[in-house]
């Protein structure tokens, strides 16, 4: 099986021949360890060309003012009790759930998640399209919060943002409230305060991937 391992002040080390897809979703070349660029400088994105060293990137972490736990939501849909939660750090503003339930998940209403207005389908299918595990469900108050993830194993490259793993192990420590180890998001820009996982600084820095 394929593993990440993030170097110190330097590239994701891509190791056992995980299927990478680019922005378009074609699949880049296959090889036994890749290097994929974390700190936003490469000129051979998504590829390390060594630009981190001239470029002075750090991977150490900065949590000391993230949001690290997890907010609830709950409420009723169809007589079915369900919480949704979400967890700020986590989210890559990916608007996946957006786009598939915009009745549920509104960010231009508080709270921004009424579980409510939208069929128990509905939300899952939504909570299992976020790329980052920001989002989980439960339902009823019984069991774990689930993540809602497929069987893919793979690292999809989202334009302009994170990578995109799907059922690949890490080294590195899932720290956060709701983290999941089956699905989440990597920092490519060099700029989250929670690498190596992407934290949603692109969107708010408006970082371009093909920026040299």
């Amino acid at each position: 099986m394929p593993k990440i391992e993030p170097q110190t002040d330097g590239p994701l080390l891509v190791k056992g021949e995980a299927t990478i897809q680019d922005q378009s979703g074609a699949d880049l070349p296959s090889k036994p360890i890749v290097a994929l660029c974390r700190c936003g400088a490469s000129k051979s994105k998504p590829f390390c060309d060594g630009s981190h060293i001239a470029a002075g990137f750090s991977s150490e972490s900065d949590g000391g003012r993230l949001r690290t736990t997890a907010i609830g939501y709950s409420g009723t849909t169809k007589g079915t009790g369900v919480t949704v939660s979400y967890t700020p750090v986590l989210c890559s503003h990916a608007a996946e759930c957006q786009a598939s339930s915009a009745a549920v998940f509104n960010p231009a209403r508080k709270p921004w998640v009424d579980v409510s207005q939208g069929d128990l389908a509905d939300i899952l299918t939504a909570v299992g399209k976020c790329p980052s595990g920001a989002l989980s469900v439960q339902m009823g108050g019984l069991g774990a919060p689930m993540h809602l993830t497929d069987g893919e194993v793979d690292i999809r490259i989202e334009k302009n943002g994170p990578y995109r793993v799907r059922n690949i192990s890490i080294d590195a420590e899932f720290s956060t409230d709701g983290s999941s180890p089956s699905k989440y998001v990597l920092c490519r820009c060099g700029l989250s305060k929670n690498k190596p996982f992407c934290d949603g600084k692109h969107h708010d820095e408006k970082w371009q991937d093909d920026a040299d």
